[in-house]
């Protein structure tokens, strides 16, 4: 259950161990022991890597909670969902869902900047993607960008939805969210605590999958959230990929990629003012029951964290949700994808990728050049 909150293997423990290392390490170094300093390195150096490696291998232990069980007859969203989506004939795809609101211009952390040009870059990945597809936004031009990339694909595979910001629920808190954002010292970071409507687009990912879903607009089991720059450093390929469930996965659960280590000693505002991040939130997919459920359960986070006047974007929001400090739990617990190198922000979007490429491309070409070889 997601009350369970166990901290395996602290983060505190590591921190205090690297802080004695590092200030043994500074004495050296003020003691000017230059032969004694080189061992300190070595030592410092060898112990990342034997960790590193016990994290790699180690099985991740935030796996093993247990989403909160729920029967259909307790739930009549549930029964609902059932009768839409329980029918043995229903696919089991993958149903795309991303995004573009166009925000303009903007500041991504203090030296990058964020175009609409850099955004329909990225986009051209989505003329590539297999997947059934469903695609909101607020601009005209993104959704004639969507209908010249997708025309090669079945009409049915594709859905393009025109929205007005004014209509969706993740917008109207904008002010809301704009005014913890002014409040005297709240944290100023670039767009995240900055700029409300990205604050609000961030958001509206899970208000789009619940409404996909519970308005029956998917026609397969499963769901996914893509945001539209996950695989932007393949726009170059030229082959079509479809993506799958990625190994192991728990119906019961929503996967994620683990970008960082989670702390259950912290509070929701230090989660903001440092701007944590547990899970990164460019990919997310589920079985479409427990998606619903984990959606829900999400935007009901966002309008806690509302009355607290705390906010950011959705990978706070998620961290905060979880935390033991947080007066809310959640009934879907989230699974991991990681390979524990602190950088794994689209890793989930990488493997299924990675999966799909090995078997339909890279496999029957080897087994291909060894029939010639052959001849």
């Amino acid at each position: 259950m997601a009350d369970e909150n166990k901290d395996y293997f602290p983060s505190m423990v590591k921190v205090r161990i690297i802080m004695n290392i590092l200030r043994e390490s500074m004495k050296l170094v003020f003691s000017f022991q230059p032969m004694k300093i080189v061992l300190v390195i070595n030592f410092i150096l060898t112990s990342y890597y034997l960790l590193y490696v016990y994290w790699r291998f180690y099985p991740n232990d935030w796996n093993k909670r247990k989403s909160m069980t729920l029967s259909v007859s307790q739930s009549h969203e549930l029964e609902k969902l059932h009768k839409l989506y329980g029918d043995p004939a229903v696919s089991s795809e993958i149903t795309i869902v991303t995004a573009y609101f166009n925000l303009g211009s903007f500041a991504k952390g203090r030296h990058q900047q964020y175009t609409p040009s850099k955004y329909k870059r990225w986009m051209s990945v989505f003329g590539r993607l297999q997947n059934p597809l469903i695609v909101f936004t607020d601009s005209a031009d993104t959704v004639d960008t969507f209908k010249i990339i997708r025309e090669k694909f079945p009409i049915n595979d594709t859905k393009i939805f025109l929205v007005k910001r004014e209509s969706l629920w993740s917008f109207s808190i904008a002010n809301q969210i704009k005014n913890i954002f002014n409040q005297p010292d709240y944290p100023e970071i670039f767009p995240n605590t900055v700029n409300e409507n990205y604050s609000c687009v961030m958001h509206a990912k899970f208000e789009l999958v619940n409404k996909v879903i519970n308005e029956n607009l998917i026609k397969t089991k499963f769901v996914s959230w893509l945001d539209i720059g996950l695989y932007r450093h393949f726009v170059e390929e030229s082959h079509n990929f479809r993506i799958r469930l990625p190994q192991n996965f728990d119906i019961s659960k929503v996967a994620y990629s683990q970008v960082k280590e989670f702390d259950s000693s912290l509070k929701p505002m230090e989660v903001v003012s440092g701007n944590l991040v547990w899970v990164g939130g460019a990919m997310f997919m589920g079985k479409y029951d427990t998606m619903y459920l984990y959606t829900q359960d999400y935007m009901e986070s966002v309008k806690k964290l509302l009355s607290i006047k705390v906010m950011s974007t959705d990978q706070q929001v998620i961290y905060s949700m979880y935390l033991p400090s947080f007066k809310f739990r959640p009934r879907v617990e989230l699974q991991m994808y990681t390979t524990h190198s602190g950088d794994d922000w689209f890793y989930l979007g990488y493997i299924v990728k990675d999966w799909w490429e090995r078997h339909s491309i890279r496999e029957p070409l080897s087994l291909l050049n060894f029939c010639f070889k052959l001849l």
